[in-house]
């Protein structure tokens, strides 16, 4: 198991954002499918004005405040807390990503496998009324892609947010050839990650047998579980080859 502090940047025009992966402490292929994690924060003179993508998928996942997404396709979409926008950049997309008021949230690049680089772009917008939500025991998860999850992707994976109210424990299958990832949101005394304490900004790579989580107290976490392509990838600034 691997476990880094994800370093802050400042990205696009006046955001800061915390990244995990890619990094040089973690890479392709360790992540493989999953290509960059960001956890942004983006006040309200700040954003992502025009900048092109081609070659993967995208989950935006909205915490707090709203972005507005306009690209090349003619989409204008508000998408405010709770949402999550996929967005398929394929043989390529120019779009824009603006704060309304004010942003927090995540956004998660998943690789196109080699076949698929080339599908046409296109954008779904996802409202929290159609996420499922498991009760488990102190706490939920939010199913924001699974099988029967409201984000079909070209690639297998799952996206969780798991929210602990109180101390509790929960634990995942990590996928044959496959990784889990898990990256803290919030927890005002830590998580522990298969036995080991990870703080606020820190995220956890394992890469066979179980994931489990406990929390001492109230805590938020996304959890990330996907088989690998075993492709290798070329990264030119937002395309991924």
């Amino acid at each position: 198991m691997i476990c880094i502090t994800a370093p802050t940047l400042h990205e696009g025009a006046g955001a800061q954002v915390r990244r995990p992966f890619p990094s040089s402490e973690l890479r392709w292929p360790a992540t493989d499918p999953f290509l960059f994690l960001d956890e942004f924060f983006v006040a309200s003179h700040a954003g992502f004005p025009d900048h092109p993508h081609r070659g993967f998928e995208i989950i935006t996942y909205m915490l707090e405040g709203g972005f507005e997404h306009r690209d090349s396709l003619g989409n204008r979409v508000a998408a405010p807390a709770g949402c999550a926008m996929h967005f398929v950049t394929g043989s390529g997309v120019i779009h824009s990503e603006m704060p309304l008021g004010s942003a927090h949230g995540l956004q998660l690049w998943i690789n196109l496998p080699r076949a698929l680089k080339t599908i046409p772009p296109s954008l779904q917008l996802v409202t929290p009324d159609q996420i499922p939500t498991t009760i488990i025991d102190r706490g939920s998860i939010r199913h924001l892609a699974s099988p029967n999850g409201p984000i079909q992707l070209h690639t297998e994976i799952t996206y969780d947010d798991v929210l602990f109210d109180d101390a509790a424990t929960h634990t995942w299958t990590v996928p044959d050839d496959g990784v889990a990832l898990v990256y803290i949101l919030t927890s005002s005394d830590g998580l522990k990650v298969n036995g080991l304490a990870a703080q606020e900004g820190q995220l956890c790579l394992v890469t066979d047998g179980l994931l489990t989580l406990t929390s001492s107290s109230s805590a938020r976490a996304v959890v990330l579980r996907g088989k690998r392509q075993h492709e290798s990838v070329r990264f030119n600034g937002p395309f991924v080859d």
